[in-house]
């Protein structure tokens, strides 16, 4: 791209050339400051000197049989900015049970692991802040009842680490992204080891073969587009939990998930001014929908679906991960 470009906030509803919709609020380009504002994606096709499709509708907001959240982080060279757009493409399901008893739950869930505890390993901070600017990916209840779906507090969260396509300073940004949301929710997690496991849209909550007679840990899998196709084009990340199999809405909770982490991109990003804080913001997102945060549709949260100089949880992120930090022990 050679001309320079101009970073604009569209105000009403429109698309860019290439049949992607820009939002109100939303950044887009004026390639050499005049001229019809070009989504952040074209912007990158330009800067990487490809020809942008005449229809991005794979890129845009819809159901797609992926069990979790995307984020796409769109480098706009010229500009120097890092840009952020984020789509939903599902939400984690777990199997709603029909036949037999609630209280026979326990025959479908692996055995309660020895690390589990009576009580929960952690505490969320007390309450700092009324913002309700948070979103779940899961509700259970009505009303005042209403709570969000959660991990068991009184067990750890298990990761393994398939670092295949890890940059150089992939293991201290995983740790000061997991240390952010252990802050913010007191869940606790423990780093198995590394794994060859390979990201796979139907990985299931529970792998005896591979991982015995437990929940399957958390697969964080450093990849690219080659093995993950949603990866493809500008997006960064894939994240989202599994559930347990349940027959009352108060037996639901999160046992499982997978968090693929773009290497290649990612390493790009590190190499950029301000990289590290940028990149930790991308693995804190992703691991705020691993614990189970939807987006929002306030830019001053850094679970906004679109780019800002977020590089920490605000306030809304903080309360909803503090409830989700909250949920019931299954340990009983």
């Amino acid at each position: 791209m050679r001309e320079p470009v101009k970073i604009v906030r569209v105000r009403n509803v429109m698309r860019c050339s290439c049949g992607e919709a820009i939002r109100p609020g939303e950044r887009a380009g004026l390639v050499g400051g005049r001229g019809r504002p070009r989504c952040v994606q074209c912007l990158a096709d330009l800067q990487a000197g490809r020809k942008s499709p005449i229809s991005r509708s794979t890129r845009t907001r819809g159901a797609r049989p992926w069990t979790a959240m995307i984020v796409a982080f769109v480098l706009v060279g010229a500009v120097g900015a890092v840009n952020v757009r984020s789509s939903i493409l599902g939400g984690a399901e777990a199997t709603s049970l029909s036949k037999g008893s609630d209280r026979d739950i326990r025959a479908h869930w692996p055995p309660v692991p020895p690390d589990a505890s009576a009580n929960p390993l952690g505490a969320p901070p007390a309450q700092a802040s009324s913002s309700t600017e948070f979103s779940f990916i899961k509700t259970v209840g009505d009303g005042a009842d209403t709570h969000p779906v959660a991990w068991d507090p009184c067990r750890p969260i298990h990761l393994v680490i398939n670092d295949a396509r890890a940059p150089e300073q992939g293991d201290p940004l995983l740790q000061e992204a997991i240390a952010q949301v252990t802050e913010a929710t007191g869940l606790q997690f423990v780093v198995d080891g590394p794994t060859t496991e390979a990201p796979a849209t139907d990985r299931p909550p529970r792998d005896t073969a591979r991982y015995g007679d437990r929940w399957s840990p958390v697969l964080v899998a450093w990849t690219d587009p080659s093995a993950v196709p949603h990866l493809k084009g500008s997006v960064a990340g894939v994240a989202g939990p599994d559930g347990a199999p349940f027959y009352t809405a108060e037996q639901r909770h999160w046992v499982s998930g997978s968090v693929n982490l773009d290497g290649p991109q990612l390493s790009l990003i590190l190499q950029r001014p301000a990289g590290w804080e940028t990149a930790r913001a991308i693995v804190m997102h992703e691991f705020g929908h691993l614990v189970g945060l939807q987006h929002v549709p306030q830019p001053s949260q850094l679970m906004y679906a679109s780019s800002t100089n977020r590089t920490d949880f605000g306030r809304g992120d903080r309360e909803g991960l503090r409830q989700l930090g909250d949920g019931h022990c299954f340990t009983g």
